[in-house]
């Protein structure tokens, strides 16, 4: 059973400097990972890359008009990846019983209904419909994979997707889930943050269980 299964429904409480530790690296770790998949790989199959500072750059535009310079937008990604993803799925790994599947449920409703509503208004889509079909599928793994710690680290890289495209995007004025056009940008946006998230949580949790 893994560290989190076993923590969940313990009273949220405030870690230990060796347990932020742990966050960090699978954060630092992670992110790396992320890097390379967003920067390289994704480039290759869309050509262009993911660039996550940029979202904060519209963000930050939407909501201040302030224009944001790359470099202090790129620290900021870097920060969240390192240091806010990790912390933030601590407190929810260790407060929110049965949390996995909470996020599996919810991401994949909000993204059902998002590719039904755009079926229905602008007909049928072989690659949104793929998309779904990826999605849906590896949230079904759920059902057949006999770790928790794997289960729900696919989760939290799901819903790491979702913050950035499901909500963040739309808050920068883009469309949600940037469906409107870039379905394949959004895959492997996707695709991205499962790695990153997967990566994230198995390597804290095999860190602290050691």
């Amino acid at each position: 059973m893994s560290m989190s299964s076993q923590t969940a429904t313990r009273p949220l409480a405030l870690p230990s400097a060796r347990t932020f530790r742990n966050l960090f690296i699978g954060g630092y770790c992670a992110l790396m990972a992320w890097e390379i998949w967003a920067r390289t790989l994704t480039a290759w199959v869309v050509g262009g890359p993911l660039e996550p500072p940029e979202l904060v750059r519209s963000l930050v535009r939407a909501w201040t008009n302030y224009d944001m310079p790359l470099s202090t937008a790129t620290f900021l990604h870097y920060a969240v990846g390192i240091f806010g993803y990790p912390i933030a799925y601590y407190v929810v790994s260790r407060f929110l019983r049965n949390w996995g599947v909470v996020l599996d449920l919810v991401v994949l409703a909000l993204f059902t209904i998002a590719v039904g509503w755009r079926m229905r208004a602008h007909g049928f889509d072989v690659g949104e419909a793929a998309f779904w079909l990826v999605v849906a599928l590896t949230t079904a793994t759920r059902f057949i994979n006999p770790s928790q710690l794997h289960r729900d680290a696919l989760s939290w890289g799901s819903f790491t997707w979702f913050n950035a495209l499901g909500i963040m995007a739309p808050l920068a004025g883009l469309p949600f889930l940037l469906l409107d056009g870039a379905a394949l940008l959004s895959f492997m946006s996707w695709a991205g943050h499962v790695l990153f998230g997967y990566l994230a949580v198995v390597i804290f949790e095999r860190l602290e269980n050691q």
